[in-house]
């Protein structure tokens, strides 16, 4: 299945912040970061958009290299930015080359999940490896997907009221052979509407676990959200923590 990767990003960049604004959770999630990085050190954020957790970080004193596909995301990265130590690269996840080696990878809100094939997250988890130094951590934040996956016959449709005079109106439609949600999301403001696709390949923890181990990585630690409250049968999301292998001698 083939999607551009910067539609996504290019068609709510003006509006990103709006759809996920900055609340309490987003400093659980800066801590929840700072406290597995050294004071003072680096972070690789795939998917770093307009840099909702990156600015969280920076303000902690970390140094943040964010990517993304949409050159709008980063524009607006750049403007919330410009006095921290915040990097921006346009590019795919699965191939970017950002240099060098980091302390901690960030994959948050589903963005793993947003490459649309098993192969394609492989090699996103592949390439975060490669960026990540031998005592690092990568984490990943994806939902637990037995909610879509047991829908009625495999639809659904979710209203979000964004402020006074907008709203987002998304449509799921899932593939449960191929691990496929196709997202239609409209979104309505004073007489205007505005559509954008998105396309989720996927996976429950055990095969996220798998990719993860095919990439040369472990899994750590697990919760159901940033306050580190435990994973367990009836969360809806995972936290996940994975460290490098170690070289078998």
């Amino acid at each position: 299945m083939q999607l551009d990767p910067a539609l996504y990003g290019e068609g709510l960049a003006d509006i990103y912040d709006l759809i996920y604004p900055v609340s309490p959770e987003v400093d659980s999630a800066a801590d929840f970061v700072a406290a597995r990085t050294p004071a003072g050190g680096t972070v690789l954020e795939f998917g770093v958009g307009t840099g909702r957790i990156a600015t969280a970080l920076a303000e902690r004193g970390l140094k943040v290299n964010g990517v993304d596909a949409s050159q709008r995301m980063l524009d607006r990265l750049a403007e919330k930015t410009a006095d921290l130590p915040v990097m921006a690269t346009l590019g795919d996840f699965t191939s970017v080359d950002c240099g060098g080696s980091h302390d901690t990878v960030l994959i948050a809100l589903n963005t793993l999940f947003m490459v649309p094939s098993q192969e394609g997250q492989i090699q996103v988890l592949q390439n975060a490896r490669r960026h990540l130094a031998d005592d690092g951590a990568l984490i990943v934040e994806v939902y637990e997907p037995t909610r879509f996956h047991s829908l009625p016959g495999g639809t659904d449709t979710m209203i979000q009221h964004l402020d006074r005079e907008s709203l987002l109106l998304c449509s799921i439609q899932v593939d449960k052979v191929n691990q496929i949600a196709a997202i239609g999301q409209a979104y309505l403001r004073s007489g205007e509407l505005r559509k954008t696709p998105e396309i989720s390949r996927y996976a429950f923890p055990a095969e996220v676990d798998l990719m993860a181990r095919i990439a040369g990585l472990q899994l750590t630690e697990r919760y159901e959200d940033w306050d580190g409250r435990y994973f367990e049968h009836r969360s809806v999301r995972h936290i996940s923590v994975y460290r490098p292998v170690p070289d078998a001698d």
